[in-house]
């Protein structure tokens, strides 16, 4: 058998928690693996799937096929060593604290931003479907205990809202005005001149009006 990297992870959806072992032939990060876009399903081996919140009703399978598109979230539960060659290709990056809501969680995590790029402008360029999230704390919006994964991706589609945890306030740059639409502002004049006031009429006397007849 080839050699192989197991790693074990949660597959959280709307309804199901699926928890087993995900094979990669290559080491590398299970965010990056689910971002390849290889196969729509990802192959778990000694499988559970049970009811979300409702662990006490979990099933055991030799192995489950589970579609990531519909994934809110993957986390990983145990990961092998890396390979003494493996570096992560990756830009210079810092972690920012952040709030992430989806439909059925909020998760406080650290979130990896890029040191060349402002926050916004890296969450409008993301085009990566899962986001790499360490030091998580998922808090259940059904009432259930919060509880911690070191390593969480986060499928981006279902983030209905978020922010940076004290992060300074920033503004979304505006947009460029469009050269064909873009009507420049009037520019003041001077003011009209006054209106000259008519000559006044002529007082009446009541003398006849001069002839001017030559004839």
């Amino acid at each position: 058998m080839s050699e192989h990297y197991t790693f074990t992870v949660e597959v959280y959806t709307n309804a199901l928690v699926v928890t087993g072992s995900y094979d990669l032939p290559l080491y590398r990060r299970v965010s990056d693996a689910l971002n390849s876009g290889l196969h729509r399903f990802i192959t778990l081996r000694d499988a559970s799937v049970a009811p979300l919140w409702r662990p006490q009703q979990a099933r055991r399978v030799p192995q489950i096929l589970v579609d990531w598109s519909g994934a809110l979230l993957v986390a990983t539960i145990a990961e092998p060593l890396p390979p003494p060659d493996f570096h992560v290709p990756t830009p210079p990056r810092d972690t920012q604290p952040m709030m992430f809501f989806t439909s059925m969680f909020a998760l406080r995590a650290d979130f990896f931003k890029r040191t060349d790029m402002e926050l916004i402008v890296m969450l409008r360029e993301m085009t990566d479907e899962f986001v790499p999230l360490t030091g998580v704390t998922i808090y259940p919006l059904q009432g259930a205990a919060p509880f911690n994964r070191e390593f969480v991706c986060l499928n981006r589609r279902y983030v209905q809202a978020l922010y940076a945890i004290g992060a300074e306030i920033a503004h979304a740059p505006l947009p460029a005005p469009n050269p064909e639409v873009f009507v420049p502002p009037a520019v003041p004049t001077s003011p009209p001149p006054a209106e000259t006031e008519a000559p006044p009429a002529a007082v009446e006397t009541g003398a006849p009006a001069p002839d001017t007849d030559q004839s």
